[in-house]
């Protein structure tokens, strides 16, 4: 699965009837379409992170998280994003960023809980 897949995922995720009873789930949709102020900061950090691992993936027909001096790298970014989850999201769900980081992590073969 393509890490933007993921992100289409989460936000299909969010459109389920479950997630549509919270307003939280309602801004978080929004949120992530329309991005403001901070929320633009940590949208485009995921966003890059998802890109450069599917466009890795498609040139080198390999995981970003299989290269020995890459996918360290990229862990270190979706890793650090993890941590930004701790500051300003404005609109954003910080408990829906966290699952779709993690499973970003797992799409990679790396562990997120270590």
């Amino acid at each position: 699965m393509t890490h933007q897949h993921l992100i289409e995922k989460m936000l299909r995720d969010t459109k389920s009837k479950r997630f549509h009873e919270n307003p939280w789930g309602i801004r978080h949709v929004a949120t992530w379409n329309s991005p403001l102020s901070a929320e633009v900061g940590i949208v485009h950090l995921i966003e890059g992170a998802a890109t450069y691992a599917d466009v890795h993936r498609e040139r080198y027909e390999s995981k970003v998280g299989d290269d020995g001096i890459l996918g360290p790298a990229w862990e270190a970014i979706v890793r650090s994003c993890l941590t930004m989850l701790n500051g300003e999201l404005g609109r954003l769900d910080g408990g829906t960023l966290d699952k779709l980081l993690r499973d970003m992590l797992r799409e990679e073969g790396i562990e997120p809980d270590v």
